[in-house]
């Protein structure tokens, strides 16, 4: 804060402040669920909101601004944005918190990206979501994180509760879950894709686009991951 910067352009004015941006590449490489990549690039270029400048001197080729308010470090080569102030929004934890709640037929989406790439979630983290102003969201809605079981047992992790050997003698006949072609099952058999749902956590919505939100997570049972479902909350 109130460090020097130059910039680069032309029709800066005293007292202007601007926001800056950075385009955003992902260095991982990686999907963190099946059709990540496409999903990101169906909802746009992200960018991220580093901070606030002010100018201070526009006298010489290039302008120079006072750092005012920054979240991340400004690098040489990122952009500049006129400053919004962005509309307040007041969050509180859920009234009501319905672990295994069914859906309830409101607007869906998916969360697509976190902030920083993250790919595991808390209370506070960012999220990115590909849904927006256009479906009726807006500032300050609420939206429940849900994950199926069908998804948890195809996650590497996740998924290894389903692969454990159930070593009891007193049972007669041992359940098989999710049994293959070749399987021949003596005992009970449980489908995950029969288990429906299961909440993980609750957020507000902090920005929107015509097809995009920003959200931040207000309340987690258990990590959100990047890739859960996200469901309309009208608490």
């Amino acid at each position: 804060t109130n460090e020097p910067i130059f910039l680069h352009g032309k029709g800066y004015e005293s007292g202007q402040e601007y926001t800056v941006v950075r385009e955003l590449v992902d260095p991982n490489h990686f999907e963190v669920y099946k059709g990540q990549l496409a999903a990101v690039k169906a909802a746009g270029q992200p960018y991220q909101e580093l901070g606030r400048v002010q100018i201070v001197d526009t006298r010489n080729k290039m302008a120079v601004a006072r750092v005012e308010f920054s979240c991340d470090a400004m690098l040489p080569g990122d952009y500049l944005v006129p400053f919004v102030e962005k509309p307040a929004s007041a969050f509180h934890l859920p009234m009501k918190f319905d672990r295994f709640a069914p859906p309830n037929g409101q607007l869906t989406g998916r969360i697509v990206m976190a902030k920083d790439f993250d790919t595991e979630l808390g209370t506070g983290g960012k999220v990115y979501l590909n849904i927006g102003a256009n479906q009726g969201l807006k500032i300050g809605d609420f939206l429940r994180a849900q994950r199926t079981y069908e998804h948890a047992a195809q996650d590497p992790v996740d998924s290894l509760s389903f692969h454990a050997t159930t070593l009891e003698p007193t049972q007669g006949h041992l359940t098989t879950v999710n049994p293959g072609f070749m399987d021949r099952p003596n005992g009970p058999v449980v489908r995950t894709a029969d288990m429906g749902q299961k909440a993980v956590g609750e957020m507000v919505v902090i920005g929107t686009t015509p097809t995009t939100a920003t959200a931040m997570i207000v309340f987690a049972l258990e990590p959100v991951y990047v890739g859960d479902r996200v469901e309309l909350d009208q608490q």
